[in-house]
């Protein structure tokens, strides 16, 4: 991602139901910000997330997030804390 990108990357807010999850990383999915299969002639491989109670969750979209594909501030974005 260059530079212009990571300045324009905020985390995508979706309340969820609970289940499992699969983040697209490829960015060839139909069904961003889910994969789809799209990844299966690349090397880049979706990130499995597990929901146990319907939430709020926020995803990165810069990468520089430790907790991907959650949105953990890392690029400065203030994203609220969970109660």
């Amino acid at each position: 991602m260059d530079e212009k990108e990571k300045d324009s990357a905020m985390p995508i807010a979706l309340t969820l139901e609970p289940g499992v999850y699969f983040r697209c990383t490829c960015g060839c999915s139909q069904s961003l910000p889910f994969c789809d299969g799209h990844h299966q002639q690349g090397q880049k491989l979706p990130l499995r997330f597990e929901v146990k109670e319907r939430e709020k969750v926020y995803l990165c979209t810069c990468g520089q997030s430790r907790n991907l594909p959650h949105c953990d501030g890392s690029c400065g974005v203030d994203v609220p804390v969970a109660d």
